[in-house]
C-alpha cells in the first residue's frame, strides 16, 4: 500500500459504508481515487473531506419517471 492512501475497503470502514458503495462513488466522480493495476487507492485527505460532508443515511431516492 502507498503511504497516505487507503484501500477501498479501508475507506469504506472509515466512511461507514460497504466497499461497493465506495467503488460506486468513485465511478460517479464523488470520490477521487488513483487506480493502480486493478485496485483503487483513495488519499487520506479525500476520505477526510468525505467524512465532513453531511450524508443522509440509507439508500438514495430513485428519480421520478
Amino acid at each position: 500500500m502507498m503511504n497516505g492512501y487507503l484501500t477501498t475497503k479501508q475507506a469504506a470502514e472509515r466512511l461507514n459504508v460497504v466497499p461497493s458503495r465506495v467503488r460506486r462513488m468513485i465511478l460517479d466522480g464523488i470520490i477521487k481515487a488513483e487506480k493502480i493495476g486493478r485496485d483503487n487507492f483513495i488519499s487520506e485527505s479525500e476520505v477526510e473531506r468525505m467524512e465532513k460532508i453531511e450524508r443522509k443515511p440509507g439508500r438514495p431516492l430513485k428519480a421520478k419517471s
